[in-house]
């Protein structure tokens, strides 16, 4: 069995040699940034308008969440006002 283990970093591409009777990293191998300053730049610009998008898609959420149990909630009052019985009180029950 080998005394080192050679793994990659799925979300950054590092390449990392660990020891593996300690779990020390021995080496690492950072590949080079893709992109530049400019494009960076043009990301957090973009910002604001994946934000907005995300809040309003949230928004829209919570709006149809709010319709569907206000239905939920008129469809329980119907049925018990149809239902004619009175729920078992908790303290009668001793």
């Amino acid at each position: 069995m080998s005394d080192r283990v050679d793994l990659t970093c799925p979300c950054c591409g590092t390449h990392l040699v660990a020891d593996v009777a300690t779990g020390e990293i021995l080496s690492e191998d950072r590949p080079k940034p893709s992109k530049t300053f400019d494009d960076a730049v043009s990301e957090v610009r973009s910002g604001s308008k994946r934000r907005e998008d995300a809040f309003s898609k949230a928004f829209d959420r919570t709006r149809k969440l709010d319709d569907l149990l206000e239905k939920k909630f008129e469809e329980a009052r119907k049925k018990t006002k149809d239902d004619g019985t009175r729920p078992t009180n908790p303290l009668d029950l001793d």
